[in-house]
């Protein structure tokens, strides 16, 4: 038996209505994808990699439910890999979130940076968060500034470094990613909670976490679960896309585009005696 929880999920498109983030919800768990852009300006941003990537995890956690969790990841992605002939570096990619939880326990994991938030019964808050992708890109523009060949214009920056970036990445001492390379998923950072201690989780994107992490709407890990808890995550999703809103110019928070993709899952722990799931 697993423990009694309410799960709901919520997703925005940003500023050009397409969105490449992904909300999957199994029997016990859910799984959150945020899809990287495509490597060519000139490509279509259309999701295909998160929605198979997402449905096999999805897939594996049910089939397999005592299977761990990087495993799953490793074999998810060789799968995707195999059936569409991906090529490492070549390649679509994906961040990925997954929370599974048993009567006894919370699993989660994090590939790049879609973090999970735990939220304790005694009000504690636990955020499990991958940063070796940020860690990279700010070396990598701050190098670049310091060298005087870019400006600090965003876009500049992001142009001038992705060759650099892309040499790093699923590589040791680089960062790692969900794309053709199944060890990846070894790599993930996870952790595990007595789930007797879990109030609730928020497994958000980069999107809805850039608002608590950089904008301070909400001002707190505490204030978006009260937010979600009190109007849903789909509420939470909408005040970081106000906050984006207030700023056009991008000059309050700097950043690539006024709007980002955004997902959510919101899963709260009830006290019932039942089982049950409501998912909306």
């Amino acid at each position: 038996m697993t423990a009694p929880v309410l799960v709901q999920t919520a997703e925005r498109a940003g500023e050009d209505g397409c969105s490449e983030d992904r909300v999957f919800v199994g029997r016990n768990s859910v799984v959150v994808l945020d899809g990287v852009s495509p490597l060519h300006p000139a490509a279509a941003r259309n999701g295909w990699y998160p929605d198979a990537l997402g449905n096999r995890i999805l897939e594996l956690l049910d089939a397999t439910p005592d299977a761990d969790l990087p495993d799953v990841l490793a074999t998810a992605i060789d799968h995707v890999a195999a059936k569409h002939s991906l090529i490492p570096g070549q390649s679509p990619a994906s961040t990925v979130s997954v929370v599974r939880w048993t009567a006894e326990h919370l699993q989660a994991l994090v590939l790049g940076d879609s973090p999970v938030v735990v939220f304790g019964q005694d009000g504690g808050v636990d955020v499990l968060r991958d940063g070796r992708h940020d860690a990279v890109v700010a070396e990598l523009r701050h190098d670049a500034i310091r060298r005087g060949g870019h400006t600090a214009d965003m876009n500049d920056l992001i142009r001038a470094t992705r060759p650099a970036k892309l040499a790093r990445m699923n590589r040791e001492g680089g960062y790692w990613i969900a794309e053709a390379t199944p060890r990846a998923g070894h790599h993930a950072i996870g952790r595990t909670w007595p789930i007797a201690d879990v109030h609730a989780i928020l497994a958000v994107t980069d999107g809805v976490s850039c608002g608590v992490d950089d904008y301070d709407v909400p001002p707190s890990w505490s204030a978006a679960l009260t937010l979600a808890l009190d109007a849903g995550p789909q509420a939470l999703l909408d005040e970081v896309h106000g906050a984006e809103a207030s700023d056009p110019q991008r000059h309050r928070w700097p950043r690539p585009k006024t709007h980002d993709d955004k997902a959510a899952a919101f899963v709260l722990f009830t006290k019932a005696s039942a089982g049950g799931r409501d998912a909306r």
